[in-house]
């Protein structure tokens, strides 16, 4: 049975997958918690916003291809992935980090983890001997968190009356466009990749939220989630009717 647990990394419309998935996966969740010494109570702690995730990755680029290969069909060199990761880095731009989870029987697991925004922290490669065209690789992601300002409007109000102040997005996004965040109702089949790989189900008229999207030269561009949250899949634009932005 194929290998369907797979991390993908996608960067202005280009997605890719690691060819050979690590033995483990790390993910650290910190805290800024202090501790206080309390005259009359002792020491207590008082909680502090979570610091930002961090993943560590360390595995292989294979320089050939071989039966543990995830990506044979569309066989990339190390040079690719090192040159996607080295650039994101020194680019100093986030890339959206997707880790898409199988059992081994085919079933998917923690669909409600759609990935997050991360900044390419330490990528690291070694060669080895014996090993000629493999480069063996440590990357560190760390979460990137958007803080570009909104757009603030001062409206001028009547003698005696306080302004008032309204925080509006950078542009307008005319009515029914289909845009991330926008509510839609589906009509179609989501799969797991924009690719059409592995299909999860039909939508059959359910409410979604659009979390992405991706180059539209794909056959399943947007990527769509309950409206709790929870991941779906990859659909048509077509299949989706806007009914607020």
């Amino acid at each position: 049975m194929a290998n369907n647990f797979g991390l993908f990394f996608t960067r202005d419309g280009v997605v890719i997958r690691l060819p050979v998935n690590p033995a483990k996966l790390p993910v650290v969740r910190d805290n800024d918690n202090r501790d206080y010494n309390v005259l009359g109570i002792g020491p207590i702690m008082v909680p502090r916003i979570p610091k930002l995730r961090v993943v560590t990755i360390s595995s292989f680029f294979p320089g050939r291809v071989f039966s543990g290969v995830l990506t044979s069909g569309g066989f990339k060199p190390p040079e690719f992935y090192i040159d996607f990761f080295e650039s994101a880095m020194n680019d100093k731009v986030p890339i959206l980090y997707t880790p898409v989870r199988y059992y081994e029987d085919g079933e998917p697991f923690m669909t409600g983890d759609s990935g997050f925004q991360v900044l390419v922290t330490q990528f690291n490669t070694e060669e080895r001997g014996g090993e000629t065209g493999d480069f063996y690789y440590d990357l560190t992601l760390t979460e990137y968190r958007d803080y570009s300002p909104q757009t603030v409007s001062v409206k001028k109000q009547t003698s005696g009356a306080p302004a008032s102040a309204t925080a509006e997005p950078s542009r307008d996004i005319p009515k029914g466009q289909l845009t991330v965040g926008c509510t839609c109702i589906a009509n179609g089949s989501y799969y797991s990749s924009s690719y059409g790989d592995g299909p999860h189900g039909n939508s059959n008229g359910k409410r979604v939220i659009v979390s992405r999207i991706v180059d539209a030269s794909r056959s399943y561009p947007v990527h769509v989630t309950t409206e709790s949250g929870g991941a779906l899949g990859w659909m048509k634009k077509s299949s989706l009717q806007v009914v607020s932005s």
